[in-house]
């Protein structure tokens, strides 16, 4: 499994906001992968979380996962995206032993 992470800064627009989410979800679906997370409050117990939201997404591979933020469809919401909010977003692999 690979994840895509996402910590979401801060919302410039919440009218973007719902447009990308809207637009993004199919997009991931189509490329296999499935939200695990979207929390706004995550219950921090040690450190900071200076962020609006975490998401994570689940892909059953990193090449499906590069696959979604690679293709064309996704490229051309990312204006979207950038309009909406401030993110990180990172790949991770799964932990294998």
């Amino acid at each position: 499994m690979a994840y895509a992470v996402v910590t979401i800064k801060r919302i410039k627009d919440q009218a973007a906001f719902q447009e990308y989410a809207e637009k993004v979800a199919p997009l991931i679906a189509e490329h296999g992968g499935r939200y695990l997370v979207s929390d706004p409050s995550p219950e921090v117990r040690d450190g900071e979380f200076p962020y609006a939201r975490i998401v994570i997404v689940e892909f059953p591979t990193e090449e499906r996962a590069r696959g979604w933020y690679e293709s064309a469809e996704y490229q051309a919401i990312m204006p979207i995206r950038k309009r909406a909010f401030d993110a990180n977003i990172i790949f991770a692999r799964e932990f294998r032993r």
